[in-house]
Parts: structure tokens; C-alpha cells; sequence
């Protein structure tokens, strides 16, 4: 009997999952339906990474150089294999020697193993490039929408400021003048609005050419938000030690030295110590280990920088915090005194237009922190220099 329920049970259970699977599929049928009638593709910053991760071209010749460069590998086997065999029975040609040399110390199946693990690397750093490319790009679009609204509500306060000072303009209470700022107030936030849509229209051009999308795509971005969090207690000495193990600028200058220490062998051991050949050889293996620890400190540098460049433009966010609090309380009290007669229609405008710029760079900062952030969070892969 118990065998019995727990089978019916079992086919419950499984009739319930094909029931949610058959569910989520028919919803993402709908809303493929949806878009395709409408036009409009929405976007979270997902799926802005996930297109322009795909139509990355740099991303295939990474593919196809990996693949290349494993072909390398087995040639440089074989050839292995074929100059130990020349040089037992003294066959290799004099002008082949130092190649010989290098065949038979494994040169080429190293240098192609280098190669191999550099590129996987690089797809690495770039995968984190594109990431950090399209949330910039993305967030430029939201960026220029908050400052639509943003400058929405500031021809709506300056369209109610002239409405006040026209009445009270009527009953001989307020100049003509002052009539006159108001227009030009009014004026000049439908010129900032019209600006705004401009640079709207850039901004999605600009991350639909990103996303190798149509330019006359519509797309509507569905996070919305740019929120601060703040940033956790940071260890700059454990990111700096994460950066001289992981980032690709070290991993190249070791498997430089590495190849160098082979070929330099090779040479000297052929060319005597008076010739060219033999000098190049020793310097450039010299410059190979000056190289080392001068890329650890370049990138420790870069770590550094990117540590600095972190906290400073989040103490500017907090900071702006506060000029908005302080802004948004100005308008208010300048609106007070000027209804009770104890400031002009000027004060209250020039407050309005502060309160407005403060909100403005209170989202540029935003956006300036959470691409800051990234970047330290990431900087045992890449540098200021990979994410432009």
C-alpha cells in the first residue's frame, strides 16, 4: 500500500513539473509573441551583456586563435620528435642548428602552450570588458533618462513659478521683470528638455551599435534603477596579491622569460660569445627578467589607482547626497518666503536650478561609482588600460 502512494505520489510530483515547465514556456512564448507584434525588445543588463558577448568579433578570433594555436602544439611535437632524431645521427643541416636546438628543448610546443593559456586569458579579461562596456553603455541610456524626468520636473516648477508671478503680476504685486525671468526660466528648461531627448536618442544608438542591433530598434530598458550600495570594508593588499597571480600582464611577462631563457640557450650555445647572435641573445634575455618585477609593480600601480579612484568618487557620491537634501530643502524654504514675501521670484528659480543640477550629478557620480566599483572588484583581471 505504501509502495502504491508513494508511486502516485511520485507521478504527481512529475505531472506538476511538466505542468510549471509547459507554464514557463508558454510565457516565454507570449512575450516572444508580444515583442514580435510590438517591436520593442526589452532589455535587462543580462541580456545587453549576452548580445554583445555574442556579436563580439574580437571574441571569435580568440576562438579561432586558441584553435590555431593547438595545432601549434602538436606541430611543435613532432618537431620535437624529428630534430632529437637529426641530431642523434648528426643530420641537421649547419644553417638549421639553432632552430634544432630549439625543436629538440621544446620551444615551439612551449610557446604554443603559452600562447594557449594567454588567449584563454584574454578571453577572460575581454568577456569582463564587454561586461563592463555595455553596463557603461547602458546605463548612459538610464542616465539620460533620469535627466529627462529630472528636467520634466523642472519646467513643471518653472511653468508654476510663472503662473504665481503672472497673477500676481495682474494684481500689482510682483514686476514685469520678474514676469519676464519667468518665461525665460520656462524657456530654458524646455531647451535643457529638448537637449535631454537628444542625448537619449544617442545614448540607445550608441547601445544598439554595441549590441549590433537594428538603430531603429526600439528597446526598453527594464532595470530601471541605479542604486547605491555601499561599498564593504575593502582589502587593498589582499586585491593587489589576487592581481600579481591572476592578471595576463604577469602571465605574459613570465612565459616571455621562460621562451627567452630557451632561445638565449640555444644561441649561445651555437654562436660564440664575440658574434651579434650571441649578444642579442644574452641582452634580450636580461631585458625578459627586468621585465618580471616591473610588471608586478605595474600592476600593483594600477590596483592602487583603481583602490583610489574607488573611494574617492564614492566620498563624492555621500557628498552629493547631502547638496541634494540641502538643495531640495532650499526650494522649499526659498518658495515659503517668497509666498510670505520675503524673497523674489529669482530666489526661487535660481534654487530650482540648483536643486536640478545637484540631481544631475548626484546620478552621474552614480553611475561614475558603480563603473569605479566594477573595476576594482575585477582588477586581478584587467586594468584602466583593458577597460577602455
Amino acid at each position: 500500500m505504501k509502495r502504491k502512494i508513494s508511486i502516485l505520489l511520485a507521478m504527481l510530483l512529475t505531472l506538476s513539473t511538466f505542468t510549471d515547465v509547459a507554464a514557463a514556456e508558454d510565457a516565454v512564448t507570449k512575450n516572444e509573441e508580444v515583442a514580435e507584434k510590438t517591436g520593442v525588445l526589452e532589455l535587462s543588463i543580462e541580456d545587453a551583456i549576452k548580445l554583445a558577448t555574442e556579436s563580439d568579433r574580437q571574441m571569435w578570433e580568440i576562438d579561432n586563435g586558441i584553435k590555431q594555436a593547438k595545432d601549434e602544439r602538436r606541430q611543435g611535437k613532432n618537431a620535437k620528435e624529428q630534430a632529437e632524431e637529426s641530431m642523434s645521427f648528426g643530420t641537421v643541416p649547419t644553417d638549421q642548428y639553432v632552430v634544432a636546438i630549439l625543436q629538440k628543448n621544446d620551444y615551439y610546443t612551449k610557446l604554443a602552450d603559452n600562447k594557449i593559456t594567454q588567449l584563454e586569458k584574454s578571453k577572460d579579461v575581454l568577456t569582463k570588458r564587454i561586461e563592463m562596456e555595455t553596463k557603461s553603455l547602458y546605463y548612459n541610456v538610464l542616465l539620460a533618462e533620469k535627466k529627462i524626468e529630472i528636467n520634466q520636473a523642472k519646467l513643471s516648477r518653472a511653468d508654476e513659478q510663472l503662473r504665481v508671478v503672472n497673477l500676481k503680476f495682474d494684481n500689482g504685486s510682483a514686476t514685469k521683470a520678474e514676469v519676464l525671468n519667468g518665461e525665460m526660466a520656462v524657456q530654458q528648461a524646455k531647451s535643457d528638455l529638448d537637449s535631454e531627448m537628444d542625448d537619449l536618442d544617442t545614448a540607445k544608438l550608441d547601445l544598439l551599435n554595441r549590441l549590433d542591433l537594428p538603430f531603429d530598434k526600439e528597446i526598453v530598458l527594464t532595470e530601471t534603477e541605479l542604486a547605491y550600495v555601499p561599498t564593504e570594508k575593502l582589502d587593498l593588499d589582499e586585491a593587489i596579491e589576487k592581481a600579481k597571480s591572476d592578471r595576463p600582464e604577469i602571465l605574459e611577462a613570465h612565459n616571455k622569460l621562460e621562451l627567452q631563457e630557451i632561445e638565449t640557450h640555444a644561441n649561445t650555445a651555437y654562436y660564440t660569445s664575440n658574434l651579434w647572435q650571441y649578444k642579442v641573445a644574452v641582452k634580450r634575455l636580461e631585458d625578459a627578467k627586468l621585465d618580471v618585477p616591473q610588471t608586478y609593480k605595474d600592476v600593483e600601480l594600477d590596483v592602487r589607482k583603481s583602490y583610489l579612484n574607488l573611494v574617492k568618487t564614492e566620498r563624492a557620491l555621500i557628498n552629493i547626497d547631502k547638496t541634494v537634501e540641502l538643495a531640495k530643502e532650499a526650494a522649499r524654504v526659498k518658495k515659503l518666503l517668497y509666498e510670505n514675501g520675503m524673497a523674489t521670484s529669482f530666489d526661487v528659480l535660481d534654487a530650482n536650478t540648483s536643486l536640478a543640477e545637484s540631481e544631475k550629478v548626484h546620478y552621474e557620480l552614480l553611475v561614475n561609482y558603480s563603473l569605479s566599483k566594477f573595476l576594482f572588484d575585477n582588477s586581478n583581471l584587467m586594468g584602466a588600460q583593458a577597460s577602455k
